[in-house]
């Protein structure tokens, strides 16, 4: 998109301008997934409540409704996750799978808020060897 931004206009002041609100919508999109992770987690520790309601009652297995949230929930964060919880009903497995899910939801947030090396804009144009100045040390060789 930058590139497509650069080269459509001609003047380096509107290039520029072109440039900075593409990063500003690079930055919004960033916010957004930010709080999308942030919002997972929240859902999580809902499930996490109903889970503990469920053993302050002394159910043995979840109930439907519960346990469809958790296989939802950890299906979306990652499949691996859903198939190692199987079909064990019981609160205890569920908070464990639930617990792995928000440890893949922290790694998630962390890779994403690791620095990441920037893209190098050229300045200027390259200089063609033709236009190299007579006398310099590329020349004395």
């Amino acid at each position: 998109m930058l590139q497509h931004a650069a080269s459509r206009f001609a003047g380096p002041l509107a290039r520029t301008a072109a440039e900075l609100e593409n990063l500003r919508r690079l930055a919004a999109f960033r916010r957004e997934r930010d709080l999308r992770w942030h919002s997972r987690l929240r859902e999580s520790d809902l499930i996490l409540d109903l889970i503990e309601e469920c053993r302050v009652r002394g159910y043995a297995l979840l109930p439907g409704q519960v346990w469809a949230s958790v296989v939802r929930f950890i299906g979306e964060i990652d499949p691996a996750l859903r198939d190692r919880l199987g079909s064990s009903r019981r609160p205890d497995h569920a908070s464990d799978a639930l617990f792995a899910a928000q440890a893949e939801i922290c790694r998630h947030r962390l890779d994403e808020r690791r620095p990441r090396t920037a893209r190098i804009i050229p300045l200027f144009a390259a200089a063609s060897p033709a236009r190299s100045v007579a006398g310099s040390p590329a020349d004395a060789g």
